[in-house]
């Protein structure tokens, strides 16, 4: 017997794991939800790499999804994230094959060492992780899941037996301390209503954006050292937290396409615009490429990414002055 959701993934940008699979289940209910995605509601933010503490660097944070539900585009499609736990590591299967006839929108912890060849972390280094379930075959023993791996975000099949490994391995299972759930459930709205992108909203978030980037500091950022080994795992997080913010960028692309597409903006302000913004994508691609080829310089790189972040808050400027 072979189930399937029909949920299609998100893959026109990356945000992080549980923003990707929660808009590959809104955007596959209801197509406005795409333009929710592009909304500028993000913040620039330092972040500790997961298994090199001393190695800080910049990505970006989507406003309210965890702190502010209610206040998030996708509350209106997603009524509520439901934390659940399995009865026991015998029943794992059966849970979640009854879980998915039931038409339910399951994300289950894994360990990503084991989890799908051609990830970042695929017998690199463990890390916690929620993965999206989109159906199974029982016949062939099998799961279909929405996932990442550097060949982009998209549908994957996995063995029951590497399933049972990598749950088995997660910090649920592993760290008496961890307190999260064994699996989350996506509980929808009765009923979706479309999704409207409001000009006054990506306006005030303009200019929040433009004061959070002119106090936003990379002090203390980047430090990869000297040390071979640990400079290695460093440059890969620093990969992790350049990749985000050239993929916000992509989605700041799709968001002035859709402004000029429902006549928000001019057809000159989009030409304007896109080519300010088009400056700062390349840019970021630049340091992201850097990281990925070992050819990185600190003090480069950080002179380069405050140069981006000055050009961003004049993109910025311009979209709010000029809309």
């Amino acid at each position: 017997m072979k189930l399937s959701m029909k949920r299609k993934p998100f893959n026109e940008f990356w945000m992080n794991c549980m923003l990707n699979q929660a808009f590959s289940i809104a955007v596959s209910e209801e197509p406005s939800y795409r333009d929710a995605a592009y909304l500028n509601i993000y913040r620039y933010y330092p972040w500790e790499a997961a298994t090199e503490k001393d190695f800080r660097y910049p990505t970006i944070d989507t406003l309210y999804y965890m702190d502010d539900p209610a206040k998030f585009p996708l509350s209106q499609v997603i009524r509520y994230i439901e934390p659940g736990h399995f009865r026991s590591k015998e029943t794992v299967l059966e849970e979640i094959r009854a879980m998915l006839d039931g038409g339910r929108n399951l994300s289950v912890i894994v360990d990503l060492y084991g989890w799908l060849p051609g990830s970042m972390a695929w017998k690199k280094f463990h890390w916690n992780h929620y993965s999206l379930f989109n159906g199974y075959d029982k016949e062939r023993g099998v799961f279909y899941v929405i996932d990442d791996t550097l060949a982009g975000y998209e549908e994957h099949e996995v063995p029951e037996e590497r399933l049972l490994k990598a749950y088995g391995n997660s910090e649920y299972n592993v760290n008496p301390a961890y307190l999260g759930p064994a699996f989350y459930v996506y509980n929808l709205q009765e009923k979706v209503r479309p999704y409207e992108l409001k000009l006054d909203e990506v306006v005030e978030n303009a200019e929040r954006l433009v004061r959070e980037l002119g106090e936003f500091s990379l002090e203390g950022m980047w430090n990869a050292g000297s040390d071979p080994e640990k400079k290695q795992a460093r440059l890969t997080y620093g990969v992790i937290g350049a990749n985000i913010i050239c993929n916000r960028h992509i989605a700041n692309m799709s968001l002035l396409r859709s402004m000029r597409e429902k006549r928000l903006i001019s057809e000159a302000l989009h030409e304007s615009l896109s080519s300010q913004l088009g400056v700062v994508k390349d840019g970021w691609d630049l340091v992201k490429d850097r990281f990925v080829t070992g050819d990185f310089e600190r003090g480069r790189e950080l002179a380069l990414a405050e140069e981006l972040f000055e050009k961003e808050k004049a993109f910025w400027t311009t979209l709010a002055d000029g809309a």
